[in-house]
């Protein structure tokens, strides 16, 4: 494979595997503001956990980037609200009818026609964990709770 085309499939993975990094990774990129924290508020980044009062800069560490970001405005104050979003994969299976499609093989070209079963991939979207912040901190979480499945 030639350089350019090696380097042209280099950089989206490596983008790709940027926004997959663990905690760990994000403490080594941030490791001077990470020692900054108290070590109760280190300890819960280290295993990927976050709690009221955080800042933005520490769920980043302990989270990622969030997949969106929108802004809630109410009477009680501004907030801003970060979203990691997860995907389930399921398939449904579906009959189809077909007709008239061509076929060229060896013994010529045929034209077939009936029904067959496909299986259909089918994502669906769910939200993993909501961060609501006021005035830079952490003021909601919402997360499944333990020992619930998956929507």
């Amino acid at each position: 494979m030639k350089p350019l085309r090696l380097a042209c499939l280099a950089l989206p993975l490596a983008a790709l595997l940027a926004g997959c990094a663990s905690p760990q990774q994000r403490i080594q990129q941030n490791q001077a503001v990470f020692d900054s924290f108290p070590v109760a508020v280190q300890a819960r980044i280290r295993g990927g956990q976050i709690d009221l009062g955080f800042t933005p800069e520490m769920v980043r560490i302990a989270l990622g980037e969030p997949e969106r970001k929108v802004s809630r405005r109410a009477i009680a104050g501004n907030a801003e609200i970060w979203l990691y979003v997860d995907f389930i994969r399921s398939y449904d299976r579906q009959r189809v009818d077909v007709d008239g499609l061509g076929v060229v093989g060896a013994g010529g070209r045929r034209a077939i026609g009936g029904s067959a079963w496909v299986n259909v991939e089918q994502n669906r979207e769910y939200v993993r964990t909501r961060v609501e912040f006021q005035n830079g901190i952490v003021t909601a979480i919402e997360e499944p709770a333990a020992g619930a499945k998956n929507p």
